[in-house]
């Protein structure tokens, strides 16, 4: 068996994950059922965030429907109502190519 292709990591700007996360089209694939998120974990925010109750803290993976490929880590803030914020990227992962925080 193959040895797994070896990963890039490139330290980046919030600016360019939010670059990225656009132009892979990533908010048009959730909305249209190409991807969809997997919590990963959910705390509570701290209180002088100034969120109504019941909104919580969480770490999100986004993957692709087609293949289950997690392409993007994000953080949102949630409320039961539904998302209080969008997913903000913290890394975005291209095949062998990872763009970090």
């Amino acid at each position: 068996m193959p040895p797994p292709p070896a990963v890039t990591i490139l330290k980046s700007t919030d600016e360019e994950r939010w670059e990225l996360y656009a132009a892979l089209h990533i908010r048009e694939k959730l909305a249209n059922g190409q991807a969809y998120i997997r919590v990963r974990r959910t705390s509570r925010p701290a209180r002088n965030r100034g969120l109504r109750p019941g909104t919580v803290s969480q770490r999100i993976d986004i993957h692709l429907s087609v293949n289950d490929y997690r392409i993007c880590m994000a953080h949102r803030y949630f409320h039961e109502s539904g998302p209080v914020t969008g997913p903000d990227p913290k890394l975005i992962q291209v095949d062998d190519l990872i763009l970090k925080q």
